[in-house]
């Protein structure tokens, strides 16, 4: 089905469909079995009909023979009683469809369906209880030590329960076709060897037949074999992954402490000697280092409410951020285009971090501060890779003819158009540098989506690839969703969101000042409003 028992830890989207999946499947298999139930009832009413007018079609053979004559009143007598104890013979054998068949299958359905409709049933509380856990646990105040404390422990519990209802359920999944097959396997071969009693076929055809119910039961004594080595293969792995499960778990809930709630020595010493006895590679086996997926809380800014949360999937992957939410659907955000500061203004909720991307800023939530140092440096790595990756393929480019000529050539073709140099250059602002209002800039920062002169481009670079990516216009390549980003942003529109709180006017007269200010500006947001910030 699809399902494993590493997935129930992480309890991903993709756990989620396969156990969709699996569900929708077996509700296949309960449809298919009632109507084959429904099929079998009313066959065996049809047949009690037709026996019943046998019955009568005998009974007037009788009659005719009590006035009967002649020799061949004997002969009659014999090929009525025959067919009398024909259709005795098939009353029996209607009898004995339904005690090997009928009664067994609706047996079936009561118990091994139910008791599968209420593993479900437990898994799926289990769930909306570990959301809720999640919901309070993430709605904490930074100043409620003692609430976020008891959250912790609440929500630690509820992700056991879940994970340990979730391997259940899953084995459960995993065994229910196999005891079904086998179920239907030994009933039919039961029905089979009534056939044969009922029809008392020739030598060729019952040989036959008995070679092919010798083949049932072989291949029941076989497959009740291969499920008890399955069985006992699926209960070890089954408690191999809940044991690292539950080791993780308890390792996540101490440093939540340690990290969070300031607990005393003792838990120090405590979570020490746990990782004497705990391998951190087996409990989480390490992932590429500009890589990380798990749960975060999303916050959006309401005109009304403040904030509106709700949890989501996220995964950081080849230099992208993606989000999955079943009510949101898919979103896929850019991070090489992206900024990441540690904090977020104006929240009232625990680690929270804030990824100001081309078109909106994104307040993100983390489950501890551990976890938020990690989904921060993890996407500061891949914002550095991303861009390191883009450089690197800019200097293959210039460096692939060795002859000066021809270099300065390859170049000239890769810088933009002259054309499209001045249509960005006529976006609102764009005609002075974003930052000291020099004219005509001809250098920008593809990130931020501004053009800056090439005194302030200096200052940009020393910020950091992760705040600004400097390119020349008339020296370096640029690709089209670059150009695109600088023609959807403009100094205007940028500087209303960097500059909206600046009080005088700019008089940057020196390198000093110019750096000064442009590193409040991009990197402390010094004159940014609150209102960007959420």
């Amino acid at each position: 089905m699809g399902l494993s028992f590493e997935e129930t830890v992480q309890h991903s989207p993709i756990f989620k469909t396969a156990v969709q999946r699996a569900e929708n499947e077996i509700t296949g298999q309960e449809t298919r079995l009632s109507r084959l139930l429904s099929l079998l009832v009313k066959r065996e009413e049809q047949t009690r009909q037709i026996l019943e007018t046998s019955r009568l079609v005998n009974l007037e053979f009788e009659q005719l023979m009590v006035t009967s004559t002649t020799p061949l009143k004997d002969t009659l007598k014999k090929y009525t009683s025959a067919l009398q104890h024909w259709e005795e013979s098939k009353e029996r054998h209607n009898e004995q469809i339904r005690m090997v068949l009928i009664d067994p299958l609706v047996d079936f359905m009561q118990t091994d369906f139910k008791k599968l409709e209420l593993r479900k049933q437990q898994y799926h509380t289990a769930v909306k209880e570990h959301l809720v856990c999640s919901t309070e646990y993430a709605e904490c105040k930074k100043e409620e030590v003692t609430r976020l404390h008891a959250s912790s422990t609440t929500l630690f519990n509820a992700n056991y329960n879940m994970t340990r209802l979730a391997a259940r359920y899953v084995l459960q999944l995993k065994t229910f076709s196999s005891k079904r097959d086998i179920f239907l396997t030994s009933q039919l071969s039961e029905l089979l060897t009534t056939y044969l009693t009922h029809h008392q076929l020739g030598s060729n055809i019952a040989l036959e037949v008995e070679s092919q119910r010798d083949t049932f039961t072989e291949t029941l004594v076989e497959t009740k074999k291969a499920l008890e080595a399955t069985t006992g293969e699926l209960k070890e792995e089954l408690r191999v992954v809940v044991t690292r499960a539950e080791r993780a778990q308890t390792m996540k809930l101490l440093n939540l402490q340690l990290y969070d709630l300031n607990m005393n020595e003792e838990a120090t010493k405590t979570a020490a000697k746990l990782n004497e006895y705990t391998n951190i590679e087996e409990i989480a086996p390490s992932s590429p280092p500009d890589q990380i997926h798990g749960y975060l809380w999303v916050g959006e800014k309401s005109a009304v409410f403040g904030h509106s949360w709700y949890r989501t999937w996220c995964r950081v992957k080849d230099g992208m951020l993606v989000l999955q939410n079943a009510d949101k659907g898919e979103q896929r955000i850019n991070l090489k285009l992206c900024q990441v500061k540690s904090d977020a203004y104006n929240i009232n909720r625990a680690f929270c971090f804030t990824l100001f991307s081309p078109v909106r800023p994104l307040v993100l939530q983390a489950q501890s501060s551990q976890d938020r140092e990690t989904w921060i440096m993890i996407m500061h790595k891949a914002i550095a890779n991303a861009i390191s990756k883009q450089d690197t393929q800019f200097s293959i480019a210039d460096d692939s003819n060795n002859t000066k000529s021809k270099t300065s050539s390859r170049k000239k073709d890769n810088i933009i158009p002259l054309t499209i140099l001045r249509e960005l250059q006529e976006i609102p602002g764009n005609l002075t540098c974003a930052d000291c209002a020099k004219k005509k800039p001809t250098w920008a920062s593809l990130n931020l989506g501004v053009l800056i002169c090439i005194e302030c481009s200096g200052i940009h670079r020393g910020l950091g690839v992760q705040l600004s990516q400097v390119r020349s216009l008339t020296l370096d390549a640029l690709s089209e969703d670059q150009i695109e980003l600088l023609r959807s942003v403009g100094n205007a529109a940028a500087n209303a969101i960097y500059e909206a709180e600046l009080d005088a006017e700019k008089n940057l007269t020196n390198h000093v000042e110019r750096k000064d200010f442009i590193c409040r500006k991009y990197s402390d947001l010094t004159f940014t409003s609150s209102k960007y910030h959420d």
